[in-house]
């Protein structure tokens, strides 16, 4: 119900008996009898706290008087707060209190900001009064709502700019890495021409090996990335090696797939694939696919055929591209023209080359693997990738990764894996 003028005066009269001197040390607490009555002395404390009104209604002109009145209300309240405030600095005075004193004075301004602050209530709920105002700011809102619109077409009409815009990038990324790759293959074409006219050397045989190694090593890391794609699983693949090998990493079993390899690509093959008379007019071209498709049942041609049937079983084959058919194009006498089988013709024609040479070297060069368990001794190692950090005389061999060969009194190391677990045990 809305308050009466009487009950008005009633209030304003209740909060001038506060008395702001002369106080004693109870001002301000409630009677002991329970009363809710207030003299001059406990009338201080009391608080009316009016009807809590939201912002939809005070936008409405039906409502502008009940606002008004809750605005006189909230600064009668004010005013009580502020005597009250009042009263208790003065009761900090009486014993002579500097903390509290300090205290009460920052309730007391804080009371004094929040009447202040009725003004801009009172001035608002002045304009929500006014048709003229409310009708202006009816405007601004559907001019607000109307520029919300556009905005909101023009993020969508940048959306599908964006979208346009990221379906080219991902056209010229596309196009980008063809082209990387067409300028890679021009440079490792380069990178892998092998000088010719050397004639049957230790120099030329050392060169070879690092050739093979290397290319042998580029297969794998190629073969390793599509097994990746294709869920082949390097624990249960047919790379086995001993179970005692631990592997410092879980990433060095592709040194398994490595030394599979150039197990495959290096051991026993028949004489009547290698002859020096085609040597140096099989290792002139760029391209070894050149070679193989100029002359496709040569000695490297016949090489290439046998390695890639023993190196890459049918299991791994289907596995990588879903199929066979470039085992079928192979033992049909063909060269499959494939990314893949490029790759395996550059890792062949090295290793054609060095078996090649190792025939016709005096003396010949021969093979040597070491076994896992092995102690690792320098002078015939190579340790892939960089040695442990234990000391030498705990480190044993997991197993070979590429073989080494002697010629004469000339020993070309070996690469092998070190196991940890052999470290351990020792």
């Amino acid at each position: 119900m809305r308050r009466t003028s009487s009950n008005l005066l009633l209030r304003i009269t209740d909060i001038c008996k506060v008395h702001s001197v002369g106080v004693a040390e109870n001002i301000g607490e409630k009677p002991k009898d329970g009363s809710t009555g207030g003299s001059s002395e406990d009338g201080a404390h009391l608080k009316i706290y009016p009807h809590q009104v939201s912002d939809h209604e005070s936008c409405s002109g039906t409502s502008t008087a009940r606002y008004e009145e809750a605005v006189v209300d909230k600064l009668l309240d004010a005013v009580s707060g502020l005597k009250l405030a009042y009263v208790k600095v003065q009761q900090a005075h009486v014993p002579y209190d500097p903390e509290k004193i300090a205290a009460t004075g920052e309730h007391f301004v804080s009371e004094l900001e929040e009447a202040a602050g009725l003004k801009d209530l009172y001035v608002s709920v002045n304009k929500w009064s006014n048709p003229m105002y409310r009708s202006q700011m009816s405007s601004k809102i559907h001019e607000l709502q109307k520029l919300a619109l556009e905005l909101q077409a023009d993020i969508c009409r940048k959306d599908s700019e964006l979208a346009l815009l990221r379906a080219e990038l991902e056209a010229l990324e596309k196009s980008n890495m063809e082209l990387k790759e067409k300028v890679d293959w021009r440079v490792l074409r380069r990178e892998n021409k092998f000088e010719i006219g050397k004639g049957g050397s230790i120099d030329m045989f050392v060169e070879l090996f690092e050739n093979s190694s290397k290319c042998i090593h580029d297969f794998t890391k190629l073969v390793v990335s599509w097994m990746k794609v294709s869920g082949w699983n390097l624990d249960f693949s047919k790379f086995p090696v001993d179970k005692s090998v631990v592997f410092e990493k879980r990433s060095h079993r592709k040194y398994c797939v490595e030394a599979y390899f150039a197990r495959a690509m290096l051991m026993v093959t028949g004489e009547e694939y290698f002859s020096m008379d085609c040597f140096d007019h099989v290792m002139s071209f760029e391209d070894p696919f050149d070679a193989l498709v100029e002359a496709q049942n040569s000695a490297f041609g016949r090489f290439c055929r046998e390695k890639y049937l023993v190196a890459v079983p049918w299991s791994m084959e289907d596995s990588l591209f879903g199929n066979l058919d470039h085992r079928a194009f192979v033992e049909s006498g063909g060269h499959p023209r494939t990314q893949f089988y490029h790759a395996f013709a550059r890792m062949a024609r090295y290793v054609w080359a060095l078996l090649t040479v190792a025939r016709y070297l005096k003396p010949r060069a021969e093979m040597f693997f070491v076994k896992g368990g092995v102690q690792f001794q320098k002078k015939h190692m190579e340790s892939v990738p960089a040695m442990l950090s234990t000391g030498e005389a705990k480190i044993s061999v997991g197993f070979t990764i590429m073989p080494g060969f002697k010629i004469g009194c000339t020993v070309i190391r070996c690469r092998v894996y070190l196991s940890m677990l052999n470290t351990q045990d020792s």
